[in-house]
Formats: structure tokens, sequence, C-alpha cells
């Protein structure tokens, strides 16, 4: 394990739809997360006076802006499947290394594919990894001075059903965790901003049926935002048709339009009730999609639900029941759902660490030659 001058920083991505989620050991060995949303268009972006430092050109001359406002700008559909090979993606992820605070550093990568791009029908879908591994290889540089991407030496690539029912067996200090004694057969739901990802694994982690829809959580959000104008009179919301789609997250974490300074409290319109009939009509659609899977819940042990979305359907909302008791006698949800699948990567890239500075010291050596 020896490598040049500083050893590359092993980074864990999970370069989702809605979110790109980091985790990696720093040089004093303190563990780190970031996450940021996974919101890019084309072509340049400015911030005040000057060029966004957010904006990076790809080798074909291709120019890509992230951002965190996803109003009123054209955004690239992240929800397509060729997203997950894309300079788009690539942006996304680069753009976020640097933020997290690994700019000009050498860096291993391990992302994911979702388990219907990561097997095929004959299998494990090798064209696929390649093309993805090919993708985050490829160099982009900053448009701004003074921003220095880091240099990708090698890319692994993990599936992300697998990765999340790892991240669940392993608790914070490394011990098995004691939930998952005799489990066989499980049912894994990974409800992303906006795609649903479910798979049954076992417990060799085999992948036995997978399916992925559009069912994330972005359609509670716009349910909710249809249900507001439908009651806007009742609430005394004449202008619910203008409530950004982005700002509706923060309405759904507080259960009430309105300011949130304390003196207007007496002023704010609570919606819970229809927060709640957006969440119903999406846990049941979720439902549907776990059945169409696998008809017969009785001879799956667990279901384990992750994922972002799992902090609204999964009862941490004080005003939301657990939706995903509905969905099996026995569900599991993680602490931290939404870093589940990027913990998972980054456990099992621990495990193959020593053998991938292995490869690169050859790589290093027969370059050197």
């Amino acid at each position: 394990m020896t490598m040049n001058k500083q050893n590359p920083v092993f980074v864990a991505v999970d370069g989702g739809s809605g979110n790109v989620a980091l985790r990696y050991m720093d040089h004093n060995h303190q563990l780190k997360t970031f996450i940021s949303p996974s919101l890019v268009r084309r072509g340049l972006q400015q911030q005040g006076t000057q060029e966004s430092t957010s904006t990076w050109c790809t080798s074909q001359g291709e120019y890509f802006s992230v951002t965190k406002d996803a109003t009123g700008i054209e955004l690239v559909n992240t929800c397509d499947p060729s997203y997950q090979i894309s300079d788009a993606h690539r942006v996304l992820v680069i753009d976020a290394l640097v933020k997290a605070g690994l700019s000009g550093r050498d860096v291993v990568i391990a992302d994911t594919l979702p388990a219907d791009q990561f097997y095929g029908d004959n299998g494990i879908n090798t064209a696929r990894i390649a093309a993805k591994r090919k993708s985050l290889m490829q160099p982009v540089k900053n448009y701004a001075r003074g921003i220095v991407p880091p240099v990708v030496r090698q890319v692994v690539v993990y599936p992300e059903a697998v990765t999340a029912y790892v991240s669940a067996t392993v608790l914070a200090d490394g011990t098995d965790n004691p939930v998952f004694k005799g489990i066989q057969r499980c049912i894994i739901v990974d409800l992303g901003r906006f795609t649903c990802d479910i798979a049954l694994v076992n417990g060799e982690l085999d992948i036995l049926k997978r399916k992925t829809t559009e069912h994330g959580i972005h359609t509670m959000i716009m349910r909710l935002h249809h249900l507001l104008q439908e009651h806007q009179e009742a609430l005394n919301l004449p202008e619910a048709k203008e409530l950004s789609l982005a700002s509706l997250d923060g309405i759904i974490e507080r259960g009430y339009v309105g300011s949130q300074a304390e003196s207007r409290k007496a002023l704010r319109r609570d919606i819970t009730h229809l927060v709640q009939q957006a969440a119903r009509e999406l846990a049941d659609q979720i439902r549907m999609d776990i059945r169409e899977l696998h008809r017969n819940m009785l001879d799956i042990d667990m279901l384990l639900f992750v994922g972002g979305g799992a902090n609204w359907l999964g009862g941490k909302l004080s005003y939301l029941p657990d939706f995903s008791k509905e969905w099996h006698d026995f569900t599991y949800i993680p602490d931290e759902p939404e870093f589940a699948v990027v913990r998972g990567v980054h456990l099992l890239m621990q495990d193959e660490q020593d053998q991938i500075l292995n490869e690169l010291n050859t790589n290093l050596s027969v370059s050197e030659a």
C-alpha cells in the first residue's frame, strides 16, 4: 500500500436523481459527509457581476452549471436513465467533491447505478458499468479561475440496492445489526426525490427482483401543490399557484403556510391534513408498486425503507404516520436514511481499498517504466 506522495482520498458517492451524497475519511481520520441537490443546467451561469464558480467545461467544450435553485431554470432531467453516464452527472459529482474540500486532490470514487441498470436480463451489465467508469474518469475544467478539480484515479461501481442493505446490516460501531439476524429475504424500498427503487434481495446479496419507478417524493410535493390550489379559498391562500415547488419542502416540514416568526403564529395556515392526503396517495402508489414486483409478502422477512423520502413517509414527521408499516408487518428504517446508500458504498469500498491501491501502484510502476 504505497502510492506516491499523497495517497488518494477514497470517496463514496451516491449520485442520485435528487441529490449527490458523499462520504469519505479526511487526513485526520475524521468521517465527512456532504450532500447537495442534483440541480444542473446547460450553459453558463452568473453570480452577481461574475461567472459562477460552479460552471464546468467538458472535454467536448460543453458548459454545465450547478445551481441550488430549481425555479425558473431549465434543468437537466436527472430521471433519464442516460443521466447516470452523462456529462451532467459527472459535473455534479466533481462540483460536490470540490465543495466537500477535495479540490486538487487525487481521488478514488465509488459510485452507484440503480439495480435496473447494474443488472441486465443476462446478468451483470458490464457495458453499463464500464460506461459509468469511463464517464467519471473524463476530466472537466472549471470556468472560473482558481478552482481546481480533483483528479479521478479510479472508479468503482456498486448496485444501489446492495449498498443500502449492507449499510443497514452494520451498526455505527462496525458490529452486525442484530435486527437482521435470521433475515433471508428482504424487500428494499429506496425512495428518492424523483425515483423509487424497489428490489428483493436474499441474505447472500443476490438481487432476485428489481424495478425503478418515477414515484419519488416529488409526486407528493406536486400533489400537495395542486391540493393547496383546490383549497385556497378555505385556507385564505389566494395565490397558492404561485408557491414554488422548491418552497414546499420547508412548508411540509413545518406543516403550515405562513411566517415562521413567533409573533405571526396566529396567521399561519395549517395544511397538515393536505400533506397527509398527498403522503397517503404516494404511500398507496408505492404499496402497489411493491405488490407488482412481488405479490406474496408472506415469504418476505423484512422491508427495508431508505432514501430521503423515508424521512417523510417513515413517521419521522410529527404529524405523519409511518406508512411503511402498511407495506409489510416488519419494516426497518435506519438512522439518516438519506445516507444509507452512500454509507453502504463506503463500507464496501473500504473492504476493497488495499486491492485498489495495489492496482494503482501497479499502473503507476508500468507508466514510469
